[in-house]
């Protein structure tokens, strides 16, 4: 087993510690560098802003984007954990940890990728049983967030109804670096989830943006939302230097 992690290189001797003694592994500032992996490890302290548009690159990757990939950080908050996961994380390593833990962890997320096949049975019953009571919008990633939405086209074109896709985006007026934004999209992504219905879906798209689809909503309901939302965040964000804005489509079936 060999684990491909993008982190500083000066953080080798703690993976060494952490998981040296159980697999092969490889440290690197860039995903050009990584091969043969079986799993990829994410420190979210060293990307930073770019962890978005990292992982985003994981998945566009014909090498890599079957790897099962976990990020690891030490931020404890259930919204930045929500992102992560949104981001197209398979999992989370929160720090610290001990090695045994942090090993345990690596090989089930390995075991686990290699269960999800494409043979894996469905239970009828399992799924009628099957519950969702979240309230507020259905987060998703965004690979997901495409082939729903090819879906949804396809109920629209049937049932006549409207849609609008709206795209949320973070700026910094003073052109500061990504962090700032990465920062604040954990409260963009709470303004969302208390602003639209179960009926709608939303993913974290990179570092400074959001995707929602809005289902049932014609131009004027759109607005309606996409301005409820934009109230919400700046009455919940901390960093005056940052602006919302938003851009909003009709679906056409």
């Amino acid at each position: 087993m060999k684990a491909g992690i993008i982190d500083s290189p000066n953080k080798f001797g703690f993976w060494e510690f952490s998981i040296g003694e159980t697999m092969d592994f490889i440290v690197a500032a860039d995903i050009s560098e990584l091969s043969g992996c079986d799993v990829l490890l994410v420190s979210e302290e060293y990307c930073g802003g770019a962890i978005g548009t990292l992982m985003e690159n994981i998945r566009a990757s014909e090498k890599l984007c079957r790897i099962p990939a976990a990020a690891v950080t030490s931020e404890r908050s259930c919204e930045d954990q929500e992102i992560l996961f949104t981001l197209g994380f398979d999992d989370i390593i929160l720090l610290p940890a001990c090695p045994q833990l942090i090993q345990r962890r690596v090989v089930s997320l390995v075991k686990m990728a290699s269960n999800c096949c494409s043979e894996r049975i469905i239970n009828l019953d399992s799924l009628m049983k099957m519950k969702d009571a979240e309230c507020g919008a259905f987060y998703v990633c965004t690979d997901d967030f495409e082939n729903i939405y090819k879906f949804v086209r396809r109920i629209l074109e049937r049932t006549k109804k409207n849609a609008q896709v709206l795209v949320l985006t973070i700026e910094d007026s003073k052109n500061c670096d990504a962090m700032s934004c990465r920062n604040e999209i954990s409260t963009l992504s709470h303004a969302v989830k208390l602003c639209l219905r179960r009926g709608d879906m939303a993913t974290v798209c990179g570092d400074n943006k959001m995707l929602v689809l809005l289902i049932g909503a014609d131009d004027e309901g759109g607005h309606l939302v996409a301005n409820r939302i934009v109230s919400s965040f700046y009455s919940e964000c901390e960093d005056q230097d940052l602006e919302l804005t938003y851009d909003i489509r009709a679906v056409r079936a």
